[in-house]
This record gives structure tokens, C-alpha cells and sequence, in this order.
């Protein structure tokens, strides 16, 4: 089966950089109500965040869950399934989304790393993703268009896609998603 995982907010913490893109501007932290960031964030902060989501501290960012790595590299590693990582980062960058999986010790080879630009249902279609998890909800909208299995990660934190909770399986995080869905068992 080829599954595949989008990274930003499923597999690595971007509350850093949303709490970053605040810096400076006198005004409170708030997690995001909408995906688009010029939606739900004054000018000033969603003009930080734009630039912080191209910006190296990105490929920074650590993951969510410390127990993540274990869980994907055990997945990694079972017979029957084919693993992709698919990002839709602002800069092109490959190799420095693999670096970053790596240090954060999950184990996969360049070739499993796609970090491209939107529309990420050509990436997934491309590699034949049977499954994907994300929690974009313009993705997991693509996804359900297209005819590709998708598992929304959808938590109190993500409120830009609880709209979608009643047309799509949704955990509140890929541990739990892995675990419910029986991909992953201990």
C-alpha cells in the first residue's frame, strides 16, 4: 500500500513560527481560525509568517510528538507499504526537508521526500498515494475530488479544518491516526 504524510503541523510543530510571526508586533499570540493566514491574522503578522514560512527556521522545526519517529520508522519498515513524505513548502527544498526528517531521526531516503509547491494533489496522484494524511483542508478537499483516500489530522488546535469533520475520517494526531487505522500496532 503507498501511503503518504504531509509534514508541516502532522509530523513537525509549527507552533513556533506561528508564535514568531507575532514578534515585534505588540499584539497576543492566537492560534489560526483559517488557512489562509491573510484571512485570519492582522497584515503585519501575516506578513512575518509568510516570510518565516520561507525562511530556514522552518526546516528547524522538531516534531510534534517525540515518539513519531519510532512509530513512522517502524511503518517504514514493514513489508507492504510504500512511505512518501509530501510537503508544500513556500521554497522548494528537498534536501533540507530531508535533512530535516533526519536529524529528527526519522530514517527515509531522498527519494521518499517530495517538497513541492501547491497543487500537492499532482504529487500525490503522481506517486499513486493510496492513502495520505494531512490537515489542509484545501488538500484534504483535493483529495476527496480526486478519488485519493485521505485521513485528516484535525485536533482543538486546528481549527481551520474542522469544517471538514463530518465528510472525512479525522484523528487528532498521526500517532493516533496510525494506531486507529492499524498501520501501526505495538
Amino acid at each position: 500500500m503507498k501511503i503518504s504524510f504531509d509534514l508541516d503541523n502532522v509530523i513537525f510543530n509549527m507552533e513556533p513560527i506561528y508564535q514568531k510571526a507575532f514578534d515585534g508586533t505588540g499584539l497576543s499570540y492566537y492560534k489560526p481560525k483559517f488557512w489562509n493566514v491573510r484571512d485570519c491574522y492582522p497584515e503585519q503578522v501575516a506578513n512575518n509568517l509568510i516570510k518565516l514560512f520561507g525562511d530556514d527556521m522552518l526546516y528547524q522545526m522538531k516534531v510534534i510528538d517525540e515518539e513519531l519517529p519510532y512509530i513512522i520508522n517502524k511503518v517504514l519498515s514493514m513489508k507492504g507499504f510504500d512511505t512518501s513524505f509530501v510537503t508544500e513548502r513556500l521554497k522548494k527544498q528537498p534536501l533540507k526537508t530531508h535533512n530535516q526528517l533526519l536529524r529528527n531521526g526519522i530514517i527515509c531516503s531522498r527519494e521518499q521526500v517530495y517538497d513541492e509547491y501547491p497543487p500537492k494533489i499532482e504529487v500525490l496522484k503522481k506517486i499513486k498515494s493510496e492513502l495520505h494524511f494531512d490537515d489542509s483542508p484545501n488538500v484534504v478537499e483535493d483529495c476527496l475530488r480526486n478519488g485519493v483516500d485521505v485521513i485528516m489530522i484535525s485536533n482543538d488546535d486546528t481549527l481551520y479544518n474542522h469544517h471538514l469533520r463530518s465528510k472525512v475520517e479525522h484523528y487528532n494526531s498521526l500517532k493516533t491516526a496510525l494506531m486507529k487505522t492499524r498501520i501501526y500496532t505495538k
